[in-house]
């Protein structure tokens, strides 16, 4: 059995977030999707509202409450939060307010160049080492090009690998996910998601060839999956 895994999602909670934490749940879960992170852009009740509908309804998706945070280069994701994080801290700053609160460090979109939200890039490969995962496929990444340089770094960092949907609309709601044999909980998450680990002596040829994991993407080049298994 898979279980999928979106990571990365927002909802009206955020200024531009369109969606209602109800309709998130509901349509990731019409999509297939078992495990919703939950990120809205620096506000936390959208999160806290999807913890309360999943906990409430077993037909609803489970949900990682998190936060998109605006640190002062750039966006980052904390996972399995407790609280909402300030925006506008340094990325050090905004690290350490995650882990204070045993949360996981997400460090989404990487080499965006078209967001102005995106991580500066002088800061990428130190604060890469302090991540536990980094994104490696954006349902909203318009050039292909920019994820795969996203492989790369989590292969240099040794981070894990990470993909979300950073679905704002009904439509982008389960485009990407990772999919795992096992549903995790907040203990086994990142035992589970290092099945996704790249081989480190592997170039990512046959990094994405190997049984780690394997791409697909569907007819419409907007909907990219990555399976891990």
């Amino acid at each position: 059995m898979r279980f999928r895994l979106d990571l990365h999602n927002h909802t009206n909670a955020s200024a531009d977030g369109l969606l209602s934490p109800r309709r998130l749940l509901e349509l990731a879960g019409a999509r297939g999707i078992d495990l919703v992170g939950v990120t809205d852009h620096d506000q936390f009740a959208g999160a806290e509202e999807c913890v309360r509908l999943s906990q409430e309804d077993p037909r609803l998706p489970r949900v990682v409450a998190g936060q998109e945070i605006t640190t002062s280069s750039g966006e980052l994701i904390g996972l399995y939060l407790t609280e909402r994080i300030p925006e506008g801290l340094s990325p050090e700053q905004t690290t350490a307010s995650i882990r204070a609160q045993g949360g996981l460090v997400y460090l989404p979109h990487p080499y965006d160049s078209h967001r102005r939200s995106t991580m500066k890039r002088q800061y990428l490969e130190q604060l890469a080492r302090s991540c536990d995962l980094i994104e490696v496929r954006n349902g909203r990444m318009l050039d292909p090009a920019s994820d795969r340089e996203a492989l790369a770094l989590a292969a240099r960092s040794g981070a894990l690998l990470g993909a979300g949907s950073d679905a704002h609309y009904a439509g982008e709601v389960g485009r990407v996910y990772v999919e795992l044999t096992e549903l995790p909980s907040r203990e086994t998450f990142l035992r589970l998601m290092r099945l996704a680990r790249p081989v480190p002596e592997a170039g990512l040829r046959d990094t994405l060839r190997s049984r780690a994991y394997r791409w697909r993407t569907g007819a419409n080049k907007a909907r990219r999956f990555i399976h891990l298994v």
